[in-house]
Formats: structure tokens, sequence, C-alpha cells
């Protein structure tokens, strides 16, 4: 796993370089895997803001769900850009938001109903809406023409998916999805659903997404989409 989050970061290092812009801000949607700690204000049970969580990271136990750095913190590094706000703070506002927002929420997945169990959680559909609050904000900071040139500069990340399976298709006692679908159809609801809250994204003026869908949680992430440009044709 360790090797593909490394090969993810490197793509996306080089295509920002190659693209001659230096991204300056960062998007993050997704669910433990990246979540910097927005699940420290919400009423949930899945929450990493104690030890051993942060053991190895310098400001101790912050909500993420690593000892350390996420693949985001080590993203940031090399871009040159700082590890975004959790979007649940309440100090993530003003200049705060100008290197960009982690919306990303532990148990959250791709289905609005998936990780329910544990209590609150920002689904991706929600994340997507979040995102829609954090752009308000920038254009009464920004005109609409800067607004475009701060998107185009910035990455969005979306990392989910797992839960999707084992904090919902693998629990048959509390969803009905297994009933529902067959193993490999589960994927299809959770793939469209994918691909349309991304197209949302990408049509509220984000330019720049590497999307990567944690199909099945014995397997490592994949990367599955990157849309780029102004064609936007995926969507």
């Amino acid at each position: 796993m360790k090797t593909m989050w490394w090969l993810i970061i490197v793509a996306l290092v080089f295509h920002v370089v190659e693209g001659s812009a230096q991204a300056i801000a960062l998007f993050v949607f997704g669910d433990s895997l990246v979540d910097n700690g927005n699940n420290n204000f919400l009423s949930s049970i899945a929450k990493s803001n104690y030890y051993p969580y942060g053991v190895d990271f310098n400001g101790g136990p912050t909500g993420r769900f690593s000892n350390g750095k996420t693949f985001v913190d080590y993203l940031g590094d090399l871009l040159g850009v700082p590890s975004p706000p959790p979007f649940a703070d309440p100090t993530t506002y003003g200049t705060r938001i100008l290197g960009g927002v982690n919306y990303a929420s532990a148990a959250a997945g791709i289905l609005d109903e998936t990780g329910q169990h544990y209590g609150q959680r920002y689904s991706l559909n929600q994340q997507v809406i979040n995102f829609e609050t954090t752009l308000g904000q920038l254009r009464k900071m920004m005109s609409g023409a800067d607004l475009s040139r701060y998107l185009a500069k910035s990455i969005a990340l979306v990392v989910i998916g797992s839960n999707d399976y084992i904090n919902n298709y693998l629990l048959p006692s509390m969803y009905p999805s297994s009933y529902n679908y067959r193993p490999p159809r589960i994927c299809q609801p959770s793939s469209q659903s994918l691909r349309s809250t991304t197209c949302g994204t990408v049509q509220r003026g984000a330019k720049e997404i590497c999307a990567t869908w944690n199909s099945t949680p014995w397997m490592h992430p994949k990367p599955t989409s990157h849309w780029t440009g102004p064609s936007r044709k995926m969507c």
C-alpha cells in the first residue's frame, strides 16, 4: 500500500510540474485514510484524537488515523503546500482556507448511508456541499477571474470507497446492500455515485482532480480517475 501511495504522489507532482503551474492549494475529500481532524468536531465514535494515534507526529494526536503523517501531508511537503485544515474546525475560515481545506471524514463512504452506525460523518456528497461553502467564502475574498486562476492551480484529491464494503456491504445485519447486490454489482452504484459526485466538484470549479477508489478493503487503493483541464470530458 505504501508503494502505491508514493506512486500516486509522484504522478501528481510530476503532472503539476509538467503543467508549469505549482500547486497552491489542496482540497481533500475522503475517509479515515486522509481525515486530519474533521471527526473531532462531529458526534462520532470514529475518532483518533488520542494516543497511540499521532505518536510519531509533531502535533501529537490530531485526528489523523495514523501514527504520523498521512499521504496528504507528504504530498503537501513535496509541493510546498501546508496540510489543509479540517473543514469542521471552527477556525477554518479567512486566510486559513487559501491553502485549501480537508473535508475527509472517517467512516464516510461514497454511498450516503455508509458508516452511519458510527454516528455523524461527512458522506462524499456532504463533503462536496462543504466544498461549496468554502467556495462561497473564497468568492468574498477574490474576484471571479482570480478565483478561476486560483482553482486552476489547486489540486483536489478524492480518496474513498473501502467503507462502502467494510462498513456497509459486509454488515448485512445493519445494511441491505448485500441483499440488493451480488459482490461484483455493488461496484456499480458506488462507482456511479463517485463519478457523479466528482463531476459535481469539477462543475463547481475544481480543475485538477485525482480520484482513488479503495475498491476492496484487502487490496491497496488504486487511482481510478484523473480529471484535468477545462474540457472536463468525463463530466
